[in-house]
């Protein structure tokens, strides 16, 4: 990464940020307006996203929590499922299936995944707070928005998950993530913190004077046309990146990628759109309906509670308009004890009922899988019930989870492992996996109850087959002990340094027989003194005369 502090005014820069984030940003107007819901009634912390300062927001006040627990319950699912930290979520592997059985090969694997997920951990990165934002949005708006950094001088690498408001993303003919803007504003104090003072003398001066005016900076990351490997600086890497400000319109920091540093997850998007959907767009029609019906339950219990009261005169009804439990109103009856004050009667029913608001509270869970998702509080639940249920989860979630792994998981991973190699933090390979392609494997919850699957099979059949082999054993023959033991490893996680490799396996076990057969030999042989002291205690014995003292 290079770092050019230059400061230059009117930098061209600022017009082609500026200019792509208003392109991108109305692109997406239509799909705000459904997002403005979805946080109103499930995500309240978000928000804000037509606005031109997100930050100016007014704070939503649903009626109901049921759709926000709903939305959270899910995506706490998907953090679990997907990357736990109590497990290992991911290895990896390469293009060779040889090499991947290759014990040196699996070794190697292992020790630079096991770095990798240190490099997760919260010492080094915010990677799981941060993540846990992400299917927070995902669960809600089908997108978010994450972005990472190396702070040298920490020692650290800075995860962080982005409002979908102030950021805005492009995508080239593949769906993948070509152009990113993201528009943020910060007090001159705190820009002079990340800029480390190369900035314009103007908020300089604001900084010093101590000045709390919010200052509008753009950072535009983009494909960096003509790079070259090899050489020095911006110009050497994939993707160029650029600070720039309002004050002066000028170019504050230009840095350069290996990778591109935003990542743009997606739960559901058709092609040739740069948004997706997410359940909570799913949910919404209903979320927007039980909202109403709240509203109208409450209006309606506060008529009944406090009703509209009709009086023939001012003087008949005390001034602040309220009767309290207790109070005396006078002039409320007339001397023939008629009534003088009574409540407006309102023709019409209120037929609203309470199965209807549970019909559209059960169609918001189910947009939220909440029924599979949910398992406290069950009990008595078979392990065959539970498999039925991850197995039923695993192929609702099947195409999402595989593109926010595509999208999200495996180019954080693959970003993590280059900048952690380009830190000299991992071992090099063995010699032989040379030139071979690394690839991401997947070892989540989920992907853990899909290899379950191969384990319990294979333990079914050997089950099956206990008892026919009293009468064939050559069944026994047709089971490789070593592939056998190889597969419910790999279905159950097992490390590889946790397992021998095939050839000092058999060289154990050659030493083991040489040995037995050392001991029976010399069984043999300590046998075989016996038997002949013996006999020839019974030749001396026949030599000797009858009566002679032996």
């Amino acid at each position: 990464m290079s770092d050019a502090r230059a400061i230059t005014l009117k930098h061209p820069a600022w017009d082609e940020a500026q200019r792509r984030w208003t392109e991108m940003k109305s692109d997406r107007a239509q799909d705000e307006r459904d997002w403005e819901d979805i946080a109103r009634l499930m995500r309240t912390s978000r928000g804000g996203f037509s606005l031109d300062d997100p930050a100016k927001r007014t704070d939503e006040r649903p009626l109901s929590s049921a759709p926000i627990m709903a939305q959270s319950n899910f995506a706490a699912g998907l953090y679990g499922t997907l990357t736990n930290p109590a497990n290992r979520w991911f290895g990896l592997k390469t293009n060779d299936g040889d090499l991947n059985r290759w014990h040196k090969g699996k070794l190697w694997l292992d020790t630079v995944t096991e770095r990798i997920l240190a490099s997760f951990q919260p010492a080094v990165s915010p990677f799981y707070t941060a993540t846990t934002q992400v299917f927070a949005d995902l669960a809600a708006f089908g997108n978010a928005a994450q972005y990472d950094e190396v702070v040298e001088e920490e020692r650290k690498i800075l995860d962080v998950t982005l409002s979908l408001a102030e950021v805005c993303f492009d995508i080239d003919g593949f769906g993948r993530v070509c152009e990113v803007v993201r528009k943020f504003r910060l007090k001159p104090g705190a820009a002079m913190a990340m800029f480390k003072g190369a900035l314009p003398p103007k908020i300089e001066e604001l900084a010093r004077a101590g000045d709390q005016t919010q200052i509008t900076f753009y950072h535009h990351v983009l494909k960096n046309e003509g790079w070259r490997r090899g050489m020095l600086g911006v110009k050497g890497k994939a993707w160029a990146s650029r600070y720039v400000c309002e004050e002066g319109h000028a170019l504050v920091r230009e840095r350069g990628y290996a990778e591109m540093p935003f990542f743009a997850p997606r739960w559901e998007v058709d092609t040739g759109r740069v948004y997706g959907i997410g359940p909570g767009f799913i949910a919404l029609a209903s979320a927007r309906a039980h909202q109403r019906m709240d509203e109208a339950t409450l209006r309606a219990a506060q008529r009944q509670a406090d009703p509209t009261i009709l009086a023939p005169d001012r003087g008949d009804w005390p001034l602040n308009g309220r009767i309290r439990p207790g109070a005396v109103v006078y002039g409320g009856v007339n001397p023939r004890g008629e009534a003088m004050l009574r409540p407006l009667e309102i023709t019409g029913g209120f037929s609203l009922t309470l199965q209807e608001k549970q019909q559209k509270m059960e169609e918001i869970r189910d947009a939220f899988h909440y029924t599979l998702m949910n398992l406290a509080g069950r009990t008595g639940m078979t392990a065959t019930e539970v498999m039925a249920i991850t197995e039923e989860r695993q192929r609702l979630w099947a195409p999402h989870q595989g593109r926010v792994q595509e999208e999200f998981l495996a180019p954080k991973i693959a970003r993590r492992f280059s900048l952690l190699w380009r830190a000299g933090q991992l071992p090099p390979p063995p010699p032989e996996m040379a030139g071979a392609a690394l690839q991401v494997d997947y070892q989540s919850a989920a992907a853990a109850a899909q290899r379950s699957v191969e384990g319990n099979a294979v333990l079914r059949i050997i089950q099956d087959i206990a008892p026919l082999i009293q009468i064939k054993p050559r069944l026994a023959d047709r089971i490789d002990e070593d592939g056998l033991l190889e597969v419910l490893a790999d279905a159950r996680g097992v490390p590889a340094r946790v397992l021998r490799s095939r050839e000092d396996a058999d060289a154990i076990g050659e030493a083991r027989d040489e040995q037995q057969r050392a001991m029976q030999a010399m069984a043999m042989a300590e046998q075989g003194a016996g038997a002949m002291k013996d006999a020839a205690g019974a030749a001396q014995a026949l030599q000797q005369p009858q009566g002679a003292p032996a």
